[in-house]
């Protein structure tokens, strides 16, 4: 492979790991279209002696693009690029020459949801699990690999107190692709409505805006209803219902965005019994359980009412989004459409990805990286805290566990954003949570899975991109 032979490795000080630029550069050469669908690609050995690296860093490359669907290995044969990639080859476009590195901002992501993990290659257990996948032959079962049912069930058991039948695991590539699943099943037993044939969800208001939006998208009826310290508004909730019955209530409850907050236990209990006399579905989304850390875990909804309540998780904020695999443990009455409904689809998830992260999760390999997470995290966390003042003197602050909440007026809320972004630092929105009413103005700041040094960087950084009142 000459154009690969042309790579040449950053060594200073401060540079990306080598297996990250290996990688990095293989994905370069499939998008430009030097490498191509079912392309052979060199041996580790011999890409190693052309780099003058270690053939482990090159190994590391190999897996971690097997991981995210670039490559395919099989045994006794050549690694390949994967078929099933779509080229996304574009001519070059004539344009001013690149900027110089000295006037290049690097863009910094501290927006909701965007937390970076840290490499998968540089994890032994990651590689050799990926080992002894291809050496396996995968089921095929239309629910997910039973191997990986059962390590998510154990794991379940273990972190969340849920002693969960693997059989009412259902395999998917995300929380977005569970709920898509469930709004599949759900919109096929909803009777005929002349206003429409799709499910009506209940969503908090404010809320993480992710999900939100796909329901959005898909066209379904999306139903504000306010949320505060004591869960859902509960006069809300049944006005709603009253108009047209509600399928569907995606709720968060041990950590509402943004403000953090959990669901008390009568109010649990109160929307688990609303549930109940209203043949609704409760959708919990666990979406950050991991990463609590104000206080013990809290349980989740599913363990009052494993009937009533869908329990949609995923693996991309604690692995890597590039995994792009997540579950969905589904009620006993749904568990034939469910059954129906991934088989008409077909697998989403590859089933050697699933037969790898099995054997990661057997291995202990998630427990281990969560561990370093949450030091992580609490070091982060600690940078934050000694800022907060600063930080203070701009707007009322609140940390909610790996969020940094500042109400400010709306003005200063949307100069300080773009302040920040001149500066390469992204933040969000605090406005964004509030699906309907009168939203709070603000930014919101994600730390969660930054290494504390550039935590403390980027919150100076943002202190000082802070609009000057008079």
């Amino acid at each position: 492979m000459e154009s690969f032979r042309s790579f040449s490795a950053d060594r200073a000080p401060g540079s990306a790991p080598l297996p990250v630029q290996i990688a990095a550069e293989v994905r370069r050469l499939i998008t430009t279209g030097a490498l191509r669908p079912g392309d052979a690609i060199p041996s580790s050995r011999a890409v190693a002696g052309d780099l003058g690296v270690s053939r482990g860093s090159v190994t590391a490359a190999y897996d971690q693009l097997t991981a995210e669907g670039y490559l395919v290995a099989r045994p006794r044969s050549a690694t390949r690029i994967s078929s099933d990639l779509t080229l996304l080859t574009q001519p070059p476009r004539p344009g001013p020459p690149p900027s110089s590195p000295r006037t290049t901002l690097p863009t910094i992501s501290f927006l909701p949801g965007h937390e970076p993990t840290g490499p998968l290659a540089d994890d032994p257990t990651w590689r050799a699990s990926w080992r002894d996948a291809v050496r396996r032959t995968p089921t095929l079962d239309p629910l997910g690999e039973p191997a990986l049912r059962q390590a998510i069930a154990q794991h379940l058991r273990l972190s969340r107190a849920m002693v969960v039948d693997p059989g009412s695991i259902a395999v998917t590539s995300g929380a977005r692709a569970g709920l898509g699943l469930l709004l599949n099943v759900v919109g096929s037993s909803v009777p005929a409505d002349p206003r429409s044939r799709l499910p009506r969800v209940a969503v908090e208001s404010p809320g993480f805006p992710g999900l939100r939006r796909l329901l959005t998208q898909v066209g379904v009826d999306v139903v504000p209803v306010p949320v505060g310290a004591d869960g859902f508004h509960r006069a809300s909730l049944n006005d709603a219902h009253s108009a047209r019955p509600v399928d569907l209530v995606l709720v968060t409850p041990n950590h509402q965005y943004p403000l953090g907050g959990a669901l008390p236990a009568r109010a649990r209990q109160e929307l688990i019994a609303w549930a109940r006399a209203n043949a609704s579905l409760l959708v919990e989304d666990d979406y950050d359980a991991e990463y609590r850390h104000l206080g013990p875990p809290l349980p989740p909804l599913w363990q009052l009412d494993p009937d009533v309540v869908a329990h949609l998780g995923t693996f991309s904020s604690v692995l890597s989004p590039a995994v792009a695999t997540g579950y969905l443990v589904v009620p006993e009455r749904l568990r034939p459409a469910v059954v129906a409904a991934k088989a008409a689809l077909g697998a989403t998830v590859s089933p050697l990805a699933q037969l790898a992260l099995a054997r990661y999760l057997d291995e202990g390999g998630l427990r281990k990286r969560l561990g370093r997470a949450r030091r992580r995290l609490a070091a982060a966390r600690a940078e934050a805290a000694a800022l907060l003042p600063e930080l203070g003197e701009h707007g009322q602050v609140q940390d909610t566990g790996h969020l940094l909440v500042i109400e400010t007026p709306p003005l200063v809320a949307a100069r300080w954003r773009e302040a920040a972004a001149a500066k390469g630092l992204l933040v969000g929105d605090l406005a964004d949570g509030w699906a309907g009413g009168s939203p709070r103005a603000g930014i919101v700041v994600d730390y969660g899975g930054h290494e504390p040094a550039r935590v403390r960087r980027a919150l100076r950084l943002l202190a000082t991109a802070a609009p000057r009142t008079p």
